[in-house]
């Protein structure tokens, strides 16, 4: 077989994947660039700022069912990209990164050496904590094993960011694609742990014995939205979505009682507070949905939870949880929704019932900011914007007051997409990150808007990607909600 160089490989590799890479450029990437700049099933889409190519690439991955690719130089390239692989770990989205070494003659030999390649820098070190997966490639032969383990691990169990840095001369070495070693995936894939009987039976009698059960849903369950339905039509238990699970399902589903946590809805938070049983499905309870004092949070209830990363299960600084079951939300659904449940279907009307009193008695919009003159209240702002929004469109709140005025206020519709960076939530997410589900829009010929949501403190951290949606002559909505600076903190 004919060889290629290993840049063409590695491009060919990406257009599988993805449909764009958003990328920065310096001496250690041109040939990977370039070897994408020749094709025409994968674009490079360049932006003002290594940042706002991982911002864009994170979002990109998050509402168009692909993988985000990011790419930069190494030294300064790859620190700029550190918030988009923050955003894609902490919210377990899956994130492809290429970084430019130094030719591997210019490499140190010594780590007490500082430096010895122009830019040269430990990528692998500084990216470990944030990623899946991170490698130096060490020798070109080894390039389609890398890529294919990157790609597994990328999807694989808890999702996340994965690198791989590849020095300048192998970018450029020639290779026989026919003889490259592939990674077999199966040596690496866990089972999944099976659900024991007298686990099952604890459930059982959890379920049975509640009078004011609730469902809690999180990010990790967010492809299940049919399994989950399907437990709540068998056992009439009411549901409190996380904020990452915000846009899934249908605000208007009987139900269906809301937000909660420590910056939701009040309603929602009296709700979780008066439950006996919280079922919690794929979210690990953070401090944002607890509070900090872990021990007022829900006392009176029993608390089962279905977690797939096992760490997340036996942390100390957690709540206390009565039944624990370290398994992908939809093997537990699988397993689950086979067994008929004894619920007290009467007790449980009643319960929504009482929750659906507190929705009327504490409203998100009330009457009387209607009458506020001087300013638009942003409450009525939202309320009015989720009126004239369409089903098609994706929404991207940007961080602090208007993230929460945003994730309290809106109605969604189903089919839109609404989503932030929630955990590691960096202020100028918005308007970078717009860029990504913007050209997929266009690229699939797609219908719908792509609107960011701003504050006048956060616009000046990634203003200069206003040139690259200008570039590309992006349809993008921006609305910038100006509270006088870093509104929230003060």
């Amino acid at each position: 077989m004919k060889r290629i160089k290993l840049s063409d490989y590695v491009a060919d590799f990406l257009s599988k994947i993805s449909d764009f890479a958003f990328v920065g450029h310096g001496s250690s990437v041109v040939h990977i660039l370039d070897s994408i700049d020749k094709r025409k099933d994968i674009k490079n889409v360049s932006s003002q700022n290594e940042q706002g190519a991982s911002l864009a690439a994170d979002a990109y991955s998050r509402m168009s069912g692909k993988i985000g690719v990011s790419i930069a130089t190494s030294g300064p390239g790859i620190i700029n990209l550190l918030q988009g692989i923050g955003c894609s770990y902490f919210d377990s989205v899956p994130h492809f990164i290429i970084s430019g070494a130094v030719p591997t003659n210019n490499m140190r030999d010594n780590k007490n050496i500082r430096q010895v390649g122009f830019q040269e820098m430990e990528v692998v070190d500084i990216v470990k904590p944030l990623t899946n997966y991170a490698v130096l490639l060490k020798r070109a032969i080894d390039i389609r094993y890398e890529l294919e383990k990157m790609l597994f691990y990328s999807q694989y169990s808890r999702k996340g960011p994965v690198l791989i840095d590849i020095p300048d001369d192998l970018q450029r070495e020639l290779i026989d694609p026919a003889k490259l070693k592939s990674f077999d995936f199966k040596k690496f894939q866990k089972k999944h742990i099976q659900i024991s009987n007298f686990k099952k039976l604890k459930l059982c009698k959890l379920i049975s014995e509640s009078k004011k059960p609730i469902i809690i849903i999180g990010n990790g369950a967010n492809a299940y939205k049919s399994k989950i339905l399907k437990f709540i039509k068998q056992t009439n238990i009411p549901y409190l979505l996380t904020w990452a699970t915000f846009d899934k399902f249908d605000h208007k589903d009987k139900n269906f009682l809301g937000t909660f946590g420590v910056a939701a809805t009040r309603y929602g938070n009296f709700t979780v507070q008066n439950a006996d049983l919280l079922i919690c499905l794929g979210t690990r309870l953070s401090y944002q949905l607890t509070g900090a004092n872990k021990n007022t949070f829900s006392s009176k209830s029993k608390k089962i939870v279905v977690e797939i990363d096992k760490f997340e299960l036996n942390k100390k600084n957690s709540v206390k949880i009565d039944l624990k079951f370290n398994n992908d939300v939809g093997f537990f659904l699988d397993s689950i929704n086979k067994i008929n449940f004894n619920t007290d279907k009467k007790n449980i009307s009643k319960w929504i019932d009482f929750s659906k009193k507190l929705i009327k008695q504490y409203p998100i919009c009330e009457k009387k900011y209607y009458k506020e003159r001087k300013f638009v209240n942003p409450y009525v702002f939202f309320n009015e914007f989720s009126l004239v929004a369409k089903k098609n469109d994706v929404i991207i709140p940007d961080a602090s007051a208007n993230l929460i005025w945003a994730y309290q206020a809106l109605v969604p519709k189903i089919g839109q997409k609404i989503f932030t960076a929630l955990n590691h939530s960096p202020m100028g997410y918005s308007i970078a990150a717009s860029v990504g589900p913007m050209m997929h829009l266009n690229k699939n010929k797609l219908k719908g808007n792509v609107i960011a949501f701003i504050g006048d403190g956060s616009v000046a951290m990634n203003v200069q990607e206003l040139e690259t949606i200008a570039y590309n002559n992006l349809n993008i909505k921006i609305f910038i909600l100006n509270n006088d600076g870093y509104g929230l903190i003060k």
